[in-house]
C-alpha cells in the first residue's frame, strides 16, 4: 500500500488475488459434496495446475517489483538532486547577502 496516497500497489493486489484464489479453491474442494477419490483427484489436478502456473506468475510479480523499485529509486534520486540544488542556491544567496552586508 502506498502510504502517501493510501492506494494498494499492483504487487499487493496481485499477491492478494493469488492468495485469495488459492484459499477459495481449497475451501471449495473441502466443502463440495464429492467422494474421497473425486476430491483427491481434484486436489491433484489443482496442485499440478498451480505447479505449472505459479512460477510464471511469480516471475511476472518479480519483474513488476523490479520495475516499481527502479521507478522509486529514480524518484528518490531526483528528489535528492533537487534538494542539493536548492541547498546550493540558498548557500550562494547567503554568501552574496553576507558579502553585501559586510561591504555596506
Amino acid at each position: 500500500m502506498n502510504e502517501r496516497t493510501g492506494q494498494t500497489t499492483g504487487n499487493g493486489q496481485a499477491m492478494g488475488f493469488l492468495v485469495g484464489a488459492l484459499l477459495g479453491a481449497g475451501v471449495a474442494l473441502l466443502l463440495a459434496p464429492a467422494t474421497g477419490s473425486d476430491t483427491r483427484k481434484k486436489i491433484g489436478e489443482t496442485a499440478r495446475r498451480l505447479r505449472r502456473d505459479v512460477p510464471a506468475k511469480a516471475r511476472g510479480l518479480a519483474n513488476q517489483a523490479r520495475s516499481t523499485f527502479g521507478a522509486l529509486q529514480e524518484g528518490v534520486n531526483a528528489g535528492m538532486n533537487e534538494g542539493r540544488s536548492v541547498y546550493e542556491q540558498q548557500k550562494e544567496t547567503r554568501s552574496v547577502y553576507s558579502a553585501e552586508r559586510e561591504g555596506a
